[in-house]
């Protein structure tokens, strides 16, 4: 017997296998577009209004004593010494930098002296040199600035929490001398974050390393950090990563707040006094180098004379340009922030 259909009464007809494909894409990218939104964006939109917490201090105002007055003894005063006089000069002496006077003999009068491993002229002085020793191989710069605002940070594209970049091109963007990797802020959502006087975000995480607008750096542990303080301190750049690599003495450590002590590639940062500072990356995971342990980048900061020194991203992560170049290992993995020293006047301000 057959079956008749009647027309009110159609047979319902099937979706073809195409179309079933392309419903189950589109609900896949609605779930995650909604994913993004809730677990990425918004979270990062919530954290990432910048407020203006310091302003570079102009040449007007005096640099305050580094926190540590007795790591830098004040000389004593020529005109007490015995039999001393002061010898008149027929013009007064003109600074118009927070460290003209105290590295007056470090910068140029203009002119730009730059050779394959040295940069000089009135606002920055810097010596690259290169190191190779058995199994290791490592890239210094050691930075005078005329004022702090030639060692500056950037970040990845240009925009706070807006993507990677590779290193080089990042330093040739700033019209960056000499430029090391940051501490990948944008990896995770914990950490402070303060770039050229600007906070960004003022969770904790680890140890921290604080610039002050005054030039002196400090470095502490998570707990030991005051939000409020860091609002009204005057701070100019803030990195969480770590550890820190001196203690408070300027001395070699042996412990340090971190689980990955052992040799690997390295990229940190170290202080000297107000106005001098120090890049290192440290190659590793090739023939040539097999990277360096915690302690022994804290041996090489000491050695270099630095008080401070604070380890930033390392592994694939650590890189180092001198002049627009990469001169460290090519690891490959873009980003998301630098430090670096320029002598650009319009990439300063």
């Amino acid at each position: 017997m057959s079956t008749i259909h009647s027309k009110h009464d159609p047979k319902p007809k099937q979706l073809r296998v195409w179309q079933l494909v392309l419903i189950d894409l589109l609900v896949i990218g609605l779930g995650l577009n909604l994913f993004a939104l809730v677990h990425i964006v918004f979270p990062q939109q919530a954290k990432s209004t910048p407020q203006v917490i310091s302003a570079l201090p102009t040449a007007a105002v005096p640099v305050a004593e580094p926190l540590s007055t007795t790591a830098y003894p004040e000389a004593e005063a020529t005109a007490s010494l015995p039999g001393a006089t002061a010898e008149p000069t027929s013009e007064p002496i003109v600074y118009d930098g927070m460290f003209d006077e105290k590295f007056h003999d470090k910068f140029t009068d203009g002119e730009v002296i730059a050779d394959e491993t040295s940069y000089r002229s009135r606002n920055i002085n810097v010596t690259y040199t290169e190191v190779s020793e058995p199994g290791l191989l490592y890239h210094v710069a050691d930075i005078y600035v005329r004022d702090l605002k030639f060692l500056r940070t950037a970040f990845g594209r240009g925009e706070y929490a807006k993507g990677n970049e590779h290193l080089v091109d990042m330093s040739s963007r700033c019209q960056a001398v000499a430029a090391i990797s940051g501490d990948h802020y944008n990896a995770r959502y914990e950490g402070i974050v303060v770039r050229n006087g600007v906070l960004y975000r003022e969770t904790r995480f680890d140890d921290v390393c604080l610039l002050l607008d005054d030039g002196s750096m400090v470095t502490m542990t998570d707990r030991e950090l005051d939000m409020d303080a860091v609002k009204t301190m005057g701070v100019y750049q803030a990195w969480a990563f770590g550890p820190m690599l001196l203690d408070e003495n300027g001395q070699v450590m042996s412990e340090f707040n971190s689980s990955v002590t052992r040799n690997n590639p390295r990229s940190a940062i170290g202080y000297v006094e107000p106005g001098h500072y120090v890049f290192i990356q440290v190659d590793g995971r090739i023939p040539a180098s097999n990277g360096i342990t915690m302690q022994g980048l804290s041996q090489l900061f000491y050695d270099l004379g630095c008080v401070r020194a604070f380890n930033l991203d390392g592994g694939a992560s650590a890189g180092f340009t001198w002049q627009g170049t990469l001169v460290s290992y090519p690891y490959g993995r873009p980003v998301s922030d630098c430090i670096y020293v320029t002598d650009s006047e319009e990439a300063a301000d």
